[in-house]
């Protein structure tokens, strides 16, 4: 059964920014940019009808396939329950507790695509190839001083190198979304020893929440935010 006609079966819903791949070459450059092999454990994030999932298990030696629809999660456990090397994982990714893993080949949805990066790079894996839209994958690749350079682009700059590798139309997908896209490759860099990374992130949150400010005002008023949060937990824990 072909992509296509596959996901034509299904209804999506809409509130879980549902968009099924339904082309085979975008499926297979994806699986061709993660260099697998039988010694991968590959993470896959909103695994859908599990298209992408067969072809992840033909060269990987595991897959860990995350639905967060229970209709769909329920399907690919039929479909999969003679296939060792699949293991389902019905829940939302950013909410569950993942096995191990150490790539990520998915589409996830749209929504969830910063807040699935930020948890990524806070974990250890050897290399991520994703579809996402195309303004996220922008940000990801932004030079200092440009429109698209954000919090994003400095919290991912300073853990990955990223490449932006394809343009991906929008009508690969069913349902069509609103935005093209593009196949991300993002590799962790060796993180050494990283002092204050909890305050500099917390840093970059503050100044990017103040983006109108000028950067010593903006600085500033972050300063006077953190200091004297530490300072009431300070005395919270002496009284």
């Amino acid at each position: 059964m072909s992509f296509r006609s596959a996901s034509a079966r299904f209804k999506p819903v809409r509130r879980l920014g549902q968009h099924f791949l339904v082309d085979r070459q975008v499926a297979g450059k994806l699986v061709g940019y993660a260099d697998l092999t039988e010694r991968d454990c590959v993470l896959e994030v909103g695994a859908g009808w599990g298209y992408l999932t067969s072809l992840l298990a033909e060269r990987a030696g595991k897959v860990v396939a995350v639905e967060v629809d229970s209709r769909l999660a329920a399907a690919l456990r039929r479909r999969f329950s003679r296939n060792m090397k699949v293991e389902v994982v019905e829940g939302n990714v950013l909410k569950v507790e993942l096995p191990s893993f150490n790539k990520v080949v998915s589409t996830p949805p749209y929504g969830i695509s910063s807040k699935l990066i930020f948890l990524l790079i806070e974990k250890r894996f050897d290399l991520a190839v994703m579809v996402l839209q195309r303004e996220v994958a922008e940000r990801l690749v932004a030079v200092q001083g440009s429109g698209n350079y954000g919090r994003l682009s400095v919290m991912v700059g300073c853990r990955a190198n990223v490449e932006v590798l394809d343009v991906v139309p929008r009508h690969v997908f069913n349902p069509r979304p609103k935005v093209d896209s593009a196949i991300v490759r993002m590799s962790l860099r060796d993180r050494g020893t990283i002092v204050g990374m909890e305050v500099f992130t917390d840093l970059v949150r503050g100044l990017f929440t103040q983006r109108r400010r000028k950067l010593r005002k903006a600085f500033l008023h972050y300063a006077e935010l953190r200091w004297r949060d530490l300072a009431e937990e300070l005395v919270r824990r002496m009284e």
